[in-house]
């Protein structure tokens, strides 16, 4: 625990909204110390697997076992542990959890007379990979936590009055106000055909999708061969002429996951362009989709999620994000932070 809070009473407050902010901000201090335990714990544990592994052979052996049913049984073990990362349901992951115990049981009896031995070291095995999955799901909600604190911030410090540029429509304008707050769309624009507008998209389905502009990084060769390096981002922009409903967002969702899958380009920005007349605004239901629903794609094993940012222009000449995405929802090389 940090020293600084060690001879506190955390149950006396003063200002309820301070010291939640004071609180997400202490616990972002430890965020960098909480990393280097959790990759600490990640190494020793992945080396008592390894470690583990070699031990349930060599008994097998020396117990006068069946060292080759023992090696070939960790295909099924490990294969069923990975599934159970992979299912949500509470029923599969139960029915993939008593498969895994019976072949841990026949893995156990192919060691041979070192039965008690077995039984310890199989069970540590599996609670050694089940523990090093926990600790991914560990590590990805502090860099969830990391990111999201850091944009919260942003959003305390930043002019809460945004004014739409010059440019000659809707699509400029906001293509205007990307460049001139982000760093990486402004570098992407400036090569040559890295912006379509409008732009025609063929999904993965066969269909193809309008869009009144689409902005591309393509991804890094190490990306494309070995999942290294960054995925490349993209950016789209769809623009009504009246307030969008829940309808036509759903159906721009489901064109936007389409179209990225076809192109295997994460998507970083999507904004909806609504030109509002006095305090116009959107339906309940649309306005709960744009607050509750995002893009979801999966590439390359990695599931990267973009939510859908309604730009409202108003009569006085100003801009209302609904909701707001800030620069850090694409990391400093241009990589939309996955999930």
């Amino acid at each position: 625990m940090d020293r600084e809070h060690a001879g506190r009473d955390a149950r006396a407050v003063e200002d309820p909204i301070a010291a939640i902010f004071d609180l997400a901000d202490s616990v972002d201090h430890q965020t960098p110390k909480i990393r280097r335990m959790l990759r600490y714990v990640r190494v020793f544990v992945s080396l008592w697997l390894l470690l583990d592994f070699f031990l349930i052979i060599a008994l097998a052996a020396i117990g006068g076992g069946n060292p080759a049913g023992a090696f070939l049984l960790f295909i099924p073990v490990i294969g069923l542990l990975l599934g159970m990362r992979r299912v949500s349901g509470s029923t599969a992951r139960l029915v993939l959890l008593i498969l895994v115990i019976v072949f841990a049981s026949m893995q156990i009896l192919s060691i041979g007379g070192l039965l008690f031995v077995g039984i310890v070291l199989v069970a540590l095995f599996v609670l050694g990979f089940i523990i090093l999955e926990l600790m991914q799901d560990l590590r990805s909600f502090f860099d969830y936590f990391a990111l999201r604190h850091r944009v919260i911030q942003r959003v305390r410090q930043a002019d809460p009055v945004v004014y739409v540029p010059e440019g000659k429509d809707a699509v400029h304008r906001i293509l205007s106000h990307l460049a001139a707050t982000s760093a990486d769309v402004r570098g992407v624009m400036a090569v040559p055909g890295a912006v379509a507008i409008p732009a025609l998209l063929t999904g993965k389905t066969g269909l193809t999708y309008s869009f009144d502009a689409y902005v591309r990084q393509q991804p890094s060769f190490l990306w494309k061969t070995v999942s290294l390096g960054t995925p490349g981002f993209a950016v789209f922009v769809k623009a009504f002429e009246k307030a969008p409903t829940a309808e036509d967002l759903k159906a721009l969702k489901a064109a936007i996951e389409d179209a990225s899958l076809a192109a295997r380009i994460p998507a970083a920005r999507i904004l909806v362009l609504w030109r509002a007349k006095g305090n116009e605004s959107v339906s309940a239901d649309a306005y709960e989709f744009l607050t509750k629903e995002a893009v979801r794609v999966r590439l390359r094993g990695s599931t990267f999620v973009c939510s859908l940012e309604l730009a409202i222009e108003r009569d006085d000449g100003t801009y209302d994000f609904i909701p707001l995405v800030l620069e850090p929802a694409v990391a400093p090389t241009g990589r939309p932070v996955p999930s």
